[in-house]
């Protein structure tokens, strides 16, 4: 496969994401795409001008989003793309706003970080063998040209998405436009919530915003060799409001929607 320079355009981008909620919008964003597989993954493909584009849904959590992304990579991609909702680490981020993951960090709780210390572990969560050799981590890097494409894409995005129009907004919180910025996604099998844990991870991992997936794709493209991007609209800021249960799904929608259009800007542009 080949891979994308810094002023290339890559020939097959895969798109992993984790729900069929955050599939939707890009379904409909993307129309020349049509199902390739139902079994045992749901992959969706399309041929356009002058690009090869497929899609698979891992459904979430670290353990699907790895084995997902393993099963993409055998349609052999030369650039990884992946996103969906994320929650507010960084108190400023409110629901509509943009992280480009110009890392990604595997973060856990206050007791597994303790647990590891005493068995002496490293503390560097990102951990895998490439060719036999073993490698230590702490962060694995976002592809930069993406960055940087879907930054230039900012002013367009603004016009179509000048407000979060979904559930969790904070009240007192006048409205405002989304911010872009490219930072540090977190990710671990959970979904952080109260001040104490927020703060933990927060002061411990230094990541803006969290999620159950990126990491663990970044961690089987990186083992490949192959450039990947997250992209994560921000769903939820614990630390202003919690979603209702009957909250997320909408939330989770509306940020996809905002998803879809950077990785349309990516594919298309």
């Amino acid at each position: 496969m080949s891979k994308p320079t810094e002023n290339s355009k890559p020939e097959h981008i895969g798109i992993v994401v984790p729900t069929i909620f955050e599939l939707g919008p890009l379904l409909e964003a993307i129309p020349e795409l049509s199902i390739k597989a139902k079994s045992p993954w749901q992959v969706y493909s399309a041929e356009l001008a002058d690009l090869k584009l497929t899609v698979i849904i891992s459904f979430i959590g670290p353990a699907n989003a790895a084995a997902a992304t393993e099963h993409l990579i055998g349609f052999k991609p030369d650039l990884i793309l992946h996103g969906g909702a994320a929650g507010a680490i960084d108190e400023s981020l409110l629901p509509g706003d943009i992280v480009l993951g110009s890392a990604a960090k595997i973060i856990c709780s206050k007791e597994t970080l303790a647990v590891r210390k005493t068995l002496l572990m490293a503390t560097t969560s990102i951990r895998y063998l490439k060719d036999g050799d073993p490698v230590r981590l702490e962060q694995l890097d976002g592809d930069s040209n993406s960055i940087n494409r879907c930054l230039r894409a900012s002013n367009k995005f603004a016009e179509q998405f000048p407000l979060w129009n979904a559930p969790g907004w904070p009240a007192p919180e006048p409205t405002r436009a989304a911010q872009i910025r490219a930072g540090v996604v977190g990710s671990l099998d959970g979904w952080t919530k109260g001040l104490e844990q927020l703060n933990f991870v927060r002061d411990n991992f230094n990541v803006d915003a969290e999620d159950m997936e990126s990491a663990y794709i970044a961690q089987v493209a990186a083992i490949h060799g192959i450039p990947n991007l997250a992209i994560r609209a921000i769903s939820n800021n614990e630390y202003r409001q919690t979603l209702e249960k009957d909250e997320i799904i909408p939330a989770v929608q509306a940020a996809a929607q905002r998803v879809a259009f950077f990785f349309k800007e990516l594919i298309t542009a």
